[in-house]
């Protein structure tokens, strides 16, 4: 049970709407996490990812349908799958960007779904009041939820009198990678819990040396900015309109009632500016409050996080998967492929997947994202994909390439089907490993058991589905001059994608 201030405002947390941010491709975390498959949606520190365990939390404290998710497109069915798993009324809470553009335009979709959820509810009739919106990242590991929602009503309160309201975690050592916020003067309160301390901001240091960061510990004043947020809807919008005019002529327009009905907010979406909230907004609005975040923090944005906060050995060790150490100490190992064997290492971060594998010292864990880059000038698919890549309908796992052609096992779920398709650059060959398929090719339908296989020319129109109520596995061997995942063109498609690509 929630614990809440003693001045908390109840009616506050009512008009309160909670936004997850879960795009982000967490390269940091690479090669465990990749762009079609980032961190939040992995399960790094339990059975839940960190897409679950922040909805979990932030289920505690707002109902399903004021809960929105906003998530890249790329992502969206394996994000609506794992909140789906949790309550199945979010499954019509997750919202897609065409394209990353940060998180300021993302909080925007965010407050679009809210206005309209809020739309013919009597509190927001009575009162024609803007939703508030509390805007939490994917990623993030909290400590002590009680102390979490107290600290999170208190910020509604405090953003239905007007003020932009951000989260500060009391350092503990001098973190350089992690922006500060320098508090003011404290803001009234009827509890000294320190869940309720707040403070009007005096200032905002991004990324500060190892020298400033020391000073800051020192004196006591700031605070590690966690990225989380509450804010006025009428406010965010007037400083939209005042400090990013191109984002405010967006919404305009999209809220213009002589706009045709059906366009989706996203809209236009790729010609916006990439830009944050704290660039664009909380560095130039006023009145700005920052709450005290005592329920213990962490952001799991790097190996050496994932480290610390692991359980250790006997000798410092945190170790997950297929893992042998004999003789490390303090040392990272982490398999999810293969037998990982480690030998007097010390120090030392080691992570192995199929495909890749991440040898570092700890000290060094904030080069994993120049790595990142490298590889993306390099236009490497170690950078987007693993061997196995989630799909609406189920999975495909490369099992071997080389030039001219590629091997799959395909997994369908039950009553599931891919799109009505076709290759321009291959032919494929389908061999039924378990269950049923059901495939078609062309105008003519055939239904394949174990065993049994059928030829997919090149530009010949096809579909395959899983009539069974087990999953379909088939081996797939694609064969021509471009394989390419972008050589397919769909005529029919249940999940909405993209007709090509």
């Amino acid at each position: 049970m929630t614990i809440l201030p003693a001045n908390a405002s109840p009616a506050a947390l009512d008009r309160c709407h909670a936004v997850i941010l879960a795009g982000g491709s967490g390269t940091r975390l690479w090669p465990l996490s990749r762009a079609l498959f980032p961190k939040q949606l992995l399960a790094l520190n339990g059975d839940l990812s960190l897409l679950q365990q922040t909805v979990r939390r932030v289920l505690s404290l707002f109902p399903p349908e004021r809960v929105h998710i906003v998530t890249n497109e790329e992502h969206v069915f394996e994000v609506r799958a794992q909140a789906r798993s949790l309550d199945e009324r979010l499954d019509t809470q997750v919202l897609a960007e065409p394209v990353g553009r940060n998180t300021l335009p993302a909080i925007l979709l965010g407050l679009d779904a809210a206005m309209n959820a809020a739309k013919g509810t009597a509190e927001a009739d009575a009162a024609a009041l803007p939703p508030l919106l509390a805007v939490f990242p994917s990623d993030h590991q909290l400590h002590d939820e009680a102390r979490w929602g107290a600290a999170v009503t208190r910020g509604a309160g405090l953003a239905a009198e007007g003020w932009t309201v951000t989260f500060g975690v009391p350092p503990t050592t001098p973190e350089t990678g992690y922006g500060y916020i320098r508090r003011g003067a404290p803001l009234p309160t009827a509890d000294a819990a320190p869940q309720g301390a707040a403070f009007a901001v005096d200032g905002f240091v991004e990324k500060p040396d190892l020298e400033t960061a020391r000073g800051f510990l020192r004196q006591g004043m700031h605070f590690w900015n966690s990225g989380m947020f509450v804010l006025n809807g009428g406010v965010l919008l007037s400083a939209v309109e005042r400090f990013q005019p191109a984002l405010a002529a967006w919404w305009t327009t999209r809220t213009d009632t002589t706009l045709a009905p059906g366009i989706p907010l996203t809209h236009g979406y790729s010609t916006l500016p990439s830009i944050s909230i704290d660039y664009g907004i909380m560095e130039h609005v006023d009145r700005i409050a920052v709450v005290e975040a005592a329920f213990g923090w962490d952001d799991l944005g790097s190996w050496e996080a994932l480290y610390r906060l692991g359980a250790k050995d006997e000798r410092g060790c945190v170790v997950q998967g297929d893992t042998m150490a004999l003789d490390c100490d303090d040392c990272l190992l982490l398999s999810r492929g293969g037998k990982l064997v480690a030998i007097g290492l010390s120090n030392v971060i080691a992570v192995q997947t199929r495909d890749a594998t991440l040898i570092c010292a700890k000290d060094q864990v904030q080069r994993v994202k120049d790595v990142v880059e490298k590889l993306k000038a390099e236009k490497s698919p170690l950078v987007d994909v693993h061997l196995t890549v989630r799909r609406p309908w189920g999975n495909y796992t490369v099992l071997d390439e080389g030039p001219g052609r590629k091997v799959k096992r395909i997994e369908v779920n039950p009553g599931a089907r891919l799109s009505l398709q076709m290759h321009h650059h291959r032919s494929e060959h389908w061999v039924v490993a378990k269950g049923a398929a059901l495939v078609q090719v062309g105008n003519e339908e055939r239904t394949l058991t174990e065993n049994e296989w059928m030829d997919i020319p090149k530009a010949t129109l096809h579909r395959l589905t899983n009539p069974g109520r087990i999953p379909l596995e088939l081996i797939e061997i694609q064969s021509g001059p471009y394989l390419g995942e972008d050589d397919i063109v769909r005529f029919d498609d249940v999940y909405g994608r993209r007709k090509e690509g």
